[in-house]
């Protein structure tokens, strides 16, 4: 039976930086990734499957019960204990505890590989010039800012602590028991920073930026948009845009390009469509960099549909001057990219080799439309993309048969 992760995150050490919000001064509210520093935290550990987060705070300002709401909208569950006994009565001793030191962040890969190893655990840092922000633990160490144990132990310490130092106190005890280090540079991670200092944040907003690229599923995605998202993702990160308003607003231009296409407006509705691509793009890029859930996949069904639409418009259109045949063409592209979809998933779960990034997509789609349509007639165009979905249909059928066949025999 898994034992339940928890989280405590402390909230409560103040900087000297003037660049912080006045009269606050928090190193939890100090800003990241278009948010506050400790919601990145929270956002952290719930990724590594953390639930309850509790945030320890002496006081509770402005900022940070804000960003508290925003966690909490967000599905996360997350409490505030005002003191050491508020926070020991919301952790049962039986689940292990992930404690995070006030004003740390780092890579959500090094969390989960901090949140899977036996308890009690810490991750440790060297003791250098590099690394003076963080507390010494030996003459050869420093922690790291992630201590993992279980609630009985908590309970235990709290029982006992006389002051309010609970991180130092919790750490001392591990390091008696011997408790196993976890070096942070182990592999590869991003290092772990102690901010105490808006100016300390920049360059981790700067690598978040770069870094939030998930696998790319196209050409598209591999090629044409990276740039483009790389340029925007971080302006629009620290100002704090939610990847939700930039999926909703490719999703729109998708939709619209249906109507202007149905009025003949059609480079215009190409456009649009074009342009919905790099924004779905750089919502989901944003999404992962914030560690908010996203669902792409509804995203990917809007923009389908507008596009779908756009198309069908568009053969029916053709179809008036240049015949029937217009909507067979048209109606070919969803009916061969449904299918595509199909044999996909078939093929996923008999070759574990990845998908070949050529094949066929909604915004591959889009993209080889521009040359054609610039090229030559909309009818050719037309023409280009059925036979590209439907050539991508034979291609991976054939691959799924084959497969098939090697595993019959």
């Amino acid at each position: 039976m898994d034992v339940a992760l928890a989280a405590l995150i402390s909230a409560c050490r103040t900087v000297e930086d003037p660049a912080a919000d006045a009269g606050e001064r928090l190193r939890a509210t100090l800003p990241l990734a278009g948010a506050t520093l400790v919601e990145h935290q929270a956002r952290l550990a719930a990724a590594a499957g953390a639930g309850p987060i509790v945030i320890l705070v002496e006081r509770l300002p402005a900022t940070l019960t804000a960003a508290v709401d925003r966690l909490r909208r967000d599905g996360l569950h997350v409490e505030i204990a005002r003191g050491l006994t508020d926070a020991v009565d919301r952790i049962h001793p039986d689940e292990t505890l992930l404690v995070m030191a006030d004003g740390w962040v780092a890579g959500a890969d090094l969390v989960a590989r901090m949140a899977e190893v036996p308890v009690p655990a810490l991750l440790a840092v060297p003791d250098d010039a590099d690394h003076a922000g963080f507390e010494r633990i030996d003459a050869a160490a420093r922690w790291g800012g992630l201590l993992l144990i279980d609630g009985a132990r908590l309970r235990h310490t709290a029982s006992r602590l006389g002051e309010w130092d609970l991180e130092s106190t919790l750490l001392r005890r591990a390091v008696q028991e011997g408790a196993a280090r976890i070096d942070a540079y182990e592999e590869g991670d991003a290092p772990p920073v102690i901010a105490d200092a808006v100016a300390m944040l920049d360059p981790l907003d700067r690598a978040l930026a770069r870094g939030g690229r998930g696998e790319a599923e196209d050409a598209a995605a591999r090629f044409l948009f990276p740039p483009i998202v790389d340029a925007l993702a971080l302006p629009l990160l620290r100002r704090g845009i939610e990847p939700r308003w930039i999926g909703a607003a490719a999703g729109l231009l998708a939709l619209a390009a249906a109507p202007l296409a149905l009025f003949g407006w059609r480079w215009t509705a190409l456009s649009l469509l074009l342009l919905s691509g790099p924004l779905a793009a750089l919502a989901v890029r944003l999404a992962e960099i914030r560690l908010v859930a996203y669902d792409v996949r509804r995203l990917h069904v809007v923009r389908s549909i507008g596009a779908a639409v756009a198309l069908l418009l568009l053969g029916g259109d053709l179809a008036a001057t240049q015949g029937w045949g217009c909507w067979l063409l048209a109606c070919a592209v969803p009916l061969g990219m449904a299918a595509l979809s199909r044999e996909r998933r078939i093929l996923a779960l008999v070759d574990e080799r990845p998908a070949p990034l050529w094949l066929a997509s909604l915004d591959g789609l889009i993209w080889i439309a521009l040359p054609v349509a610039v090229a030559g007639p909309w009818l050719a165009m037309v023409a280009v993309v059925a036979a590209y979905a439907l050539a991508s249909f034979a291609v991976v059928q054939q691959r799924v048969a084959g497969r098939m066949a090697a595993a019959r025999v």
